[in-house]
């Protein structure tokens, strides 16, 4: 019976003296939550290509809609040439050789409102490197279509 006060007089004073004491740590963490507070940013929209609405990069989100055949909500993210429409869309992303994992490693920007991304590919166990570019309209990042390229995103150098 006395080993069971003792440990639980000892746990008692080794609780209630932690309550009233804050570590360094807890301090740190205090000082950064305050200014973090008092940084005043533009909040993040649609605008910003490596983080879309449904939480993933601008280039997965438009694989992943083609893959499931929902070509309706790929095109609001895409700027089409003025001779493209929707059917030849179609045909040009079936005949595309896309990569099976893309992931956006880096955005670069330009003047007026465009961009360029840096997109890692993996095709056929090779991992490469692509640059797609597009362009901020209406707060919504999309981006470039090219009609004469084997990816359709990917301008073709001649």
């Amino acid at each position: 019976m006395l080993r069971y006060s003792f440990f639980i007089v000892i746990f008692l004073l080794l609780s209630c003296g932690e309550n009233g004491r804050e570590t360094p740590l807890e301090n740190n963490e205090k000082k950064n939550i305050e200014t973090s507070d008092s940084i005043k940013r533009e909040p993040i929209g649609w605008k910003n290509p490596m983080l879309t609405p449904v939480g993933s990069d601008l280039v997965r989100m438009l694989r992943a809609y083609y893959m499931v055949g929902d070509i309706d909500k790929l095109l609001p993210f895409l700027i089409l040439p003025p001779s493209m429409d929707k059917i030849k869309l179609v045909d040009l992303l079936q005949k595309a050789n896309w990569g099976y994992d893309l992931k956006v490693t880096n955005v670069k920007w330009m003047n007026d409102s465009i961009f360029q991304l840096s997109v890692k590919t993996l095709k056929q166990q090779t991992t490469g490197l692509e640059f797609y570019e597009g362009k901020i309209v209406n707060d919504t990042a999309k981006l470039f279509v090219y009609p004469n390229s084997n990816c359709p995103f990917v301008k073709e150098d001649k």
